[in-house]
């Protein structure tokens, strides 16, 4: 395609609706599945094996019939894969469909509270996840408020998800595994998204460069601080409301040397803002982030059997905390920066696949620590400390084989370690995962896996705010170690028109960290990180269930987990065992679609989660001429329980073609639930009683937010 195609697509999309062509819409894209006949004949390979494995083992089945793509694969496998270009039909976030917010609708998956932009699978801290594009690891996923992901739908092809069975390959976590890929193949002509919405707006492009090259570009950003601030102030008079903002763009270049010689060079780079100005003290206060993630990969095939991947990468997260008042001001920053190899080796035989691998990472950590001026001479202190240098190892081997078509084992050994100054630590991590099937559209799967982390996220906020940081093992600070294991059941009916699946999970985590202070304890000349992070243990069990219906005019899943999520630490409540920050019960998502017709898509979801748990306050006192808080057992009170509800219509114009064109009105909670972002408590004295009355008030940043956004793909 031309520029001058282009322009003149553009000009007859926005000048010219009327002329829309009254096409059948494309299922295939939307909501699809594939045929009985192609599970029947597929070999039976869990979600533990590699995506591009995946691919090599499609290519040797045979393939009767394809009708759809499904929107969300694997409940037949134990683990989950999104297809960007097939969520277009889900409900979309504040006008944009958002892989990551789709994540969160997904069995094992606790929802989030307001602001809080945290992933907790089965149980697992947000920090306690391993999180890649393209093989480069991304520590902070989320822009603030959780709204939007630094993921561009438009720019990915899929996201896998990881909850059990993870193959060997996957190391440094102790929990769950979201493996982000750009697309893998060279287009032919010029493709494009453009999306202008009153909240936010992107665009991608895909260029092809000459018969075997491609560069994909994609940029975004968001005006979002002007809504709050029109919201806030309506909300409430005369309030200073803090201004935010983000940008982020990714750039992808591929290049096929020759049919078994691939290059891809993939970048990122996003930045948030937050500040707040209170004009009554005078104050002004701000928060800054960066993410930047680049990777480069070669894959090879030397022979039809033999595969090699090699990927460089460099990773940096840093933020920053500034408050300042006058001439003084307090800054906390910190970052980590990663410098990363991994290699591998893949080869398949007659009924058996061999993964071999190795992988170092040099992580460079500015652990948080307070910069002080102009408040008191005693405690000022503008020094940086020297940052820490860790040096992480890890060789794996992934062995399956296939028994059949019933009975397939997947077997994984991986050793790493990691050493900063002069402590060290090591040790091997066993995968095993069996898939059986008694029968073409029923299995059974069991999976255990002993995992070591060794770069850890502590957290100061409990709701994944930027305020949080990345230490690294030391002499006081031990990796963190997790048992886990799961068994599911899954079944699909109708020739996979309808699926469900059941699956309890157990796990066991040694040396979770906790940070036992609050973040202005920091302002203190003598502070030292480490002595304010403790370490326990901690349990996470439960059972997930779904139900998926993959076609037809109404389709969507109901996905339900029951789960707990529990800690001790010998330092709190003297090892008593109590609920962690994000423990929710009771977790619900419900997603259903409607597409009466080739250009209307109505959607929607609803969302519900028990409230997560904080310590409660449960008296005052006064001595001297100091007030001193009581408070109760740790975590031992619940916050309101959140649910929400949004819903989204789209109109294609122009639902098939080159060029595309549709309209988005969405609405963000739409029965208006207060959910409480904090709750703020506060004592009034009673002079007749002579005592304080405590009163909880649930502070909500805002109820319903309306979205109206238009997309143009050519």
């Amino acid at each position: 395609m031309t520029f001058r195609t282009l322009f003149l697509c553009i000009l007859s999309n926005i000048c010219l609706p009327a002329m829309a062509v009254n096409l059948q819409h494309v299922h295939d894209i939307i909501h699809g599945q594939q045929d009985a006949a192609y599970h029947e004949t597929m070999r039976p390979a869990p979600d533990s094996l590699q995506s591009d494995r995946k691919q090599e083992i499609l290519e040797e089945s045979v393939i009767t019939s394809y009708r759809k793509r499904k929107q969300v694969e694997g409940i037949m496998a134990g683990n989950l894969k999104l297809n960007a270009e097939a969520m277009t039909g889900l409900p979309r976030f504040l006008g944009t469909a958002d892989i990551l917010k789709a994540i969160q609708l997904m069995p094992g998956v606790t929802a989030s509270g307001e602001m809080d932009s945290g992933i907790y699978i089965r149980g697992g801290d947000p920090g306690q996840n391993l999180i890649m594009i393209d093989g480069a690891t991304i520590y902070s996923p989320a822009h603030l408020l959780g709204f939007f992901s630094v993921f561009n739908s438009d720019h990915i092809s899929s996201v896998s998800i990881y909850k059990s069975g993870i193959a060997a390959r996957y190391g440094g976590c102790a929990s769950g595994v979201i493996d982000v890929r750009t697309d893998d193949s060279v287009t032919e002509e010029t493709e494009g998204v453009i999306n202008l919405g009153i909240i936010s707006s992107n665009a991608t492009l895909k260029l092809p460069v000459g018969k075997k090259s491609q560069i994909s570009v994609s940029g975004r950003g968001t005006y979002i601080n002007y809504m709050l601030d029109a919201v806030g102030q309506a909300m409430r008079q005369g309030t200073d409301m803090p201004e935010y903002g983000f940008q982020d763009c990714n750039l992808t270049w591929i290049t096929e040397f020759d049919k078994s010689n691939t290059l891809k060079i993939n970048g990122y780079y996003g930045h948030d803002g937050l500040y707040f100005n209170h004009t009554g003290y005078n104050v002004l206060a701000s928060m800054n982030w960066h993410n930047t993630a680049v990777s480069a990969t070669w894959d090879s095939h030397p022979e039809e059997s033999l595969k090699n991947r090699h990927t460089v990468s460099f990773s940096r997260f840093s933020n920053h905390i500034g408050i300042e008042r006058e001439a003084a001001y307090m800054r906390l920053p910190s970052d980590i920066s990663d410098f990363a190899y991994k290699g591998k080796i893949s080869t398949g035989f007659r009924q058996s696949r061999l993964d071999a691998g190795w992988n170092y990472t040099m992580h460079v950590s500015n652990v948080q620590h307070p910069l002080i001026s102009g408040l008191n001479s005693f405690i000022d202190n503008t020094a940086s400390r020297a940052p820490y240098y860790t040096h992480e190892f890890g060789i794996y081997a992934d062995y399956s084989l296939w028994f059949g078509f019933p009975l397939s084992i997947d077997i994984g050994l991986r050793f790493s370690g990691a050493v900063t100054g002069n402590k060290a630590y090591a040790g091997p991590e066993p995968r095993i995962a069996v898939s059986y099937r008694p029968l073409p559209n029923m299995q059974i799967r069991a999976g255990a896996a002993l995992q070591r982390q060794y770069i850890n996220m502590v957290s100061i906020s409990g709701m994944g705010m930027p305020t949080d940081f990345w230490t690294p093992i030391t002499s006081r600070i031990k990796p963190q170690i997790s048992h886990s294991a799961s068994v599911g059941f899954s079944h699909s009916l109708m020739e996979g028109v309808l699926e469900y699946s059941i699956e309890p999970y157990f796990s066991i985590l040694d040396n979770v960290l906790e940070y036992d202070g609050e973040l202005f304890d920091m302002i203190n000349r003598e502070y030292d990180t480490e002595k304010h992070i403790i370490s326990g243990r901690g349990r996470n069990y439960g059972v997930e269930m779904m139900l998926k219906k993959n076609s037809g005019i109404i389709n969507g899943w109901l996905s339900y987990t029951l789960s707990r999520s529990e800690r001790s630490f010998p330092d709190i409540m003297n090892g008593a065992i109590f609920p962690s920050k994000h423990d929710r019960t009771h977790n619900l998502s419900a997603v259903a679609n409607l597409e009466p017709d080739d250009r209307w898509t109505f959607s929607a979801v609803f969302v519900y989660a028990t409230g997560s748990a904080y310590t409660p306050p449960i008296g005052i006192y006064i001595l001297g001429e100091n007030m001193i808080q009581e408070y109760g057992r740790h975590n031992s009170a619940r916050m309101p329980d959140y649910h929400r509800l949004d819903i989204s219509a789209t109109y294609d114009f122009r639902p098939k073609g080159k060029c595309r064109h549709s309209l988005n009105l969405s609405f963000y909670n739409v029965y208006a639930r207060e959910n409480p972002l904090y709750l703020n408590i506060m004592f009034q004295m009673d002079r007749e009683n002579n005592t304080l009355d405590m009163q909880i008030q649930n502070v909500s940043l805002y109820s319903i937010i309306p979205s109206l956004s238009y997309t143009l793909k050519f």
